[in-house]
């Protein structure tokens, strides 16, 4: 089976995370899929955000002269999440090459649907651009036909920023049974893009995935898991209808990604950026790798003769 390379909120290494230039790096490299984080905002538009508020990712400057004072996404409409630009690096120690030059397909899509190439995407938005990217807008910005062949197959991971019984993180109707706004927006959202298929969701409430499909059994469903080792992993994927096994790189091991595989899950760790740590859980059988550096993922796999989904 063909590797997936996923990059981690775009290209994180190179670019702001969650961003149009961020996005475009990834699809430049290449990769399988592209996992991003998806808010809420206070008139129900999803949103492309890790962190529920913006303080940390903004600039200092901005597209707009008088900001609203709230940086909370689930307080904002979108057109007041419209006037931040977040092209911040707030890691530099972690992130030494990331820069926020604008990129040549960001800057065409911005300029022709009125927004600021490093605005906060709605999930439409990334959707869109992918899209574009696949299509002439990726002629004119000079991508390749392998590049924008490969973006026309891109798979969209979204994760779900919810918190297990802090409901005012998205804001919305949730009660844990059902779906909330999020996840109805969401799935209206993909089946408008006719992209359901290559979908996948994800989210650490486990009720979210559980909710989101039930409402669109076509979603690729992922058990999203941080900081432990299960007793059965299978089950918990089980359990939300998974087919992959999306475990924090530290707590998997061989044994684990066996006993995944004969129940027919897929094993992709995140978010791994060392090579000897790739090395290790190449060897141990995984099916794709999490990483804030796919481009350095990507010499890595051809150097080893492991070819990409």
């Amino acid at each position: 089976m063909l590797f997936e390379l996923q990059g981690h909120r775009g290209a994180r290494g190179l670019k702001p995370e969650n961003t149009l230039p961020s996005f475009e790096a990834a699809l430049d490299i290449g990769v399988s899929s592209i996992e991003s984080d998806v808010h809420l905002t206070r008139d129900g538009v999803p949103v492309i955000c890790h962190d529920p508020d913006l303080g940390s990712l903004l600039s200092a400057s901005s597209t707009k002269t008088l900001l609203p004072i709230e940086r909370r996404l689930c307080l904002l409409t979108l057109e007041e999440v419209r006037q931040f630009r977040v092209d911040r690096n707030p890691e530099p120690q972690r992130f030494p090459e990331q820069e926020s030059s604008v990129t040549p397909a960001a800057q065409l899509f911005a300029q022709s649907n009125n927004m600021d190439p490093y605005g906060v995407p709605t999930l439409a938005d990334f959707i869109a651009f992918v899209a574009a990217y696949a299509g002439p807008l990726g002629v004119r910005a000079g991508k390749s036909a392998l590049q924008r062949q490969r973006a026309g197959q891109l798979r969209f991971d979204l994760e779900l920023k919810r918190v297990p019984f802090e409901p005012h993180t998205i804001g919305d109707d949730f009660d844990g049974v059902g779906p909330g706004l999020l996840e109805r927006r969401i799935v209206e959202e993909v089946r408008k893009a006719g992209v359901v298929e290559r979908t996948i969701v994800r989210s650490f409430d486990h009720r979210s995935v559980r909710a989101l499909r039930q409402l669109e059994p076509r979603l690729t469903t992922v058990a999203l898991i941080s900081g432990t080792t299960l007793i059965s992993a299978v089950a918990i994927a089980h359990d939300v209808a998974a087919t992959i096994y999306a475990p924090e790189f530290r707590f998997v091991d061989e044994k684990l990604i066996d006993a995944a595989h004969r129940e027919g899950l897929r094993v992709i760790p995140w978010t791994v950026n060392r090579p000897e740590i790739w090395q290790r859980l190449v060897a141990w059988g995984v099916d794709g790798l999490t990483t804030d550096h796919p481009d350095r993922l990507a010499v890595w796999l051809t150097k080893n003769g492991i070819a990409v989904s």
